[in-house]
């Protein structure tokens, strides 16, 4: 703690913010002398001339000045807001010594923030207090254990908050203008629309303090202090760029990478410190976990190379319900008496989350209109839902569970399909590293009816990373008419990975099931 804030520097700091609160309740004092005394005057004036002080209308500056002199306040809240207020004031100071912001990125930062401004009572038609949580949710009074505590906390959150700005920073690029696979910063980066068409930099979206941040990570992994904004890179560009009120190309140079704005509003930045990309990408794969460590390796395979050993651990991270129910929403599960039976497949099953749901009984009507009854002469609730599994113990789990109609313990991609048992469904979480996924899509399609139906969990680099095989893979989906939606970040963070995470759906025969919604 020493090393943000000296000890003596806090105790001085406490010790003026105890006194400035002491001679506040002496003001107070002193408030509640002068209201008895203008209270006496305006009982002597009244003694002089009856009914008169009350009569007075005149409404001009200095009377009301007059009147207003002296306005005594509730004493317990006017010694409350003297100690928040100072106590906010007091914490910004403190915060603004430590250097701790220098290791946030704007949301962190943001978050703070919000912590250390100051929330002013509301107060219910009894004059109770009403947002005393919200209250409490400041920063704590200032004392010196309280400072040492917070300071504290922030040192030893330190790295994992500097650590967290990072992935911040270089998650958030939008991926159509990403030229990192996700997992990995490459040579260069990619702003959209950083500056507006007067060439201006756009004060919303965030894309300015996110170049900011960018130029604070290398900093700081640089071993030097992070920038104020009036001496960052931002106000570098903004300097060159004032001689032109119009769109124009400008090129920059910084010391940590070289800019190029474009007349559209972009920004290109490329990086000239490899050294420091590479502590970065370490940093990355390492608060992604292995499944991301291991996607960082450049793949040049096509489709048809497919990974013939098992992923780590199998590549296994079991569904969470909330991406499961996401996923099993976007296909249609159901066939009308007069149809066949639907038959189902989920390969790499693991413990079955998504085959459990495909198992569809009278209950999954009791929110359709009109309720159940309505539908139970209509449709059929015989789904045959198949498993794969290569692990063992869970093939005997799902085995066990008797709801499924055929477990098969094997490696899902050593398994070839029986031209007689295609599947009208298929639903899917295959592993993720080194573009297993991909593989295992390709083969499932081969178990598809030509009328059939496939949704799939995949990495999110499935959608932008530049290799071979994502290239072809694209372009087999584009031909199939595939569609793509995000799953939200850290979908499965509670299963151990922090894996960027998509669905996709398509179809054998090429065609959309617009009536769904996706």
């Amino acid at each position: 703690m020493n090393a943000l804030v000296p000890t003596h520097t806090v105790e001085q700091v406490c010790a003026f913010r105890d006194e400035a609160i002491r001679h506040y309740e002496l003001a107070f004092e002193k408030i509640e002398e002068a209201a008895k005394a203008v209270a006496q005057a305006s009982a002597l004036w009244e003694a002089a001339a009856p009914g008169k002080p009350g009569d007075w209308s005149d409404s001009r500056e200095e009377i009301s000045h007059f009147h207003n002199a002296v306005n005594l306040p509730d004493r317990d809240r006017y010694l409350r807001t003297a100690r928040r207020l100072i106590d906010v004031t007091v914490w910004t100071h403190v915060i603004d010594m430590a250097g701790i912001e220098q290791l946030m990125d704007a949301q962190a930062k943001k978050e703070l923030r919000s912590q250390m401004k100051y929330v002013p009572e509301r107060r219910g038609r009894d004059g109770e207090i009403i947002n005393q949580d919200e209250i409490d949710r400041m920063l704590p009074p200032v004392t010196p254990e309280n400072i040492y505590a917070t300071l504290d906390r922030f040192q030893g959150d330190a790295e994992m908050i500097f650590r967290r700005g990072i992935v911040n920073v270089f998650t958030k690029l939008d991926r159509r203008f990403r030229s990192h696979d996700g997992f990995k910063v490459g040579s260069r980066m990619i702003l959209d629309y950083i500056v507006d068409r007067d060439g201006w930099f756009r004060s919303f979206g965030g894309k300015v303090d996110l170049l900011y941040d960018v130029e604070r990570t290398f900093l700081v992994l640089d071993g030097k202090p992070a920038k104020a904004k009036y001496a960052s890179i931002v106000a570098k560009i903004d300097r060159e760029r004032t001689s032109r009120f119009t769109p124009h190309q400008s090129e920059h140079e910084g010391d940590y990478f070289r800019i190029r704005i474009f007349k559209n509003g972009n920004a290109h930045l490329w990086f000239t410190r490899k050294d420091l990309v590479e502590k970065i990408n370490k940093i990355l794969a390492e608060h992604y976990g292995e499944v991301i460590g291991d996607g960082m390796t450049k793949e040049e395979d096509p489709l048809k190379n497919v990974k013939t050993t098992p992923a780590r651990y199998f590549g296994f991270y079991p569904t969470p319900d909330s991406a499961a129910d996401n996923l099993i929403s976007k296909i249609s599960l159901l066939r009308k008496k007069e149809e066949p039976q639907l038959r189902i497949l989920e390969p790499s099953a693991g413990t079955g989350n998504l085959a459990r749901r495909c198992i569809t009984t009278p209950a999954a009507f009791d929110n359709w209109s009109g309720g159940r009854d309505r539908y139970m002469n209509e449709y059929r609730f015989d789904n045959l839902v198949d498993c794969i599994e290569v692990q063992p113990h869970l093939a005997h789990e799902l085995q066990a569970a008797g709801i499924y109609g055929r477990v098969t313990c094997a490696d899902f991609l050593k398994v070839q399909p029986d031209p007689a048992r295609l599947y009208d469904r298929i639903v899917m979480n295959p592993p993720f590293d080194r573009e297993r996924d991909i593989d295992h899509v390709v083969h499932a399609l081969d178990f598809l009816k030509p009328d059939g139906c496939l949704v799939a969990i995949m990495s999110a680099g499935t959608e932008f990373r530049e290799t071979k095989k994502s290239i072809a893979f694209r372009e087999l989906m584009a031909k199939m008419k595939a569609e793509w939606q995000d799953l939200p970040t850290g979908s499965f963070a509670e299963v151990g990975t922090y894996v960027n995470t998509l669905m996709i759906r398509v179809w054998k025969d090429g065609r959309k099931q617009n009536s769904m919604r996706w």
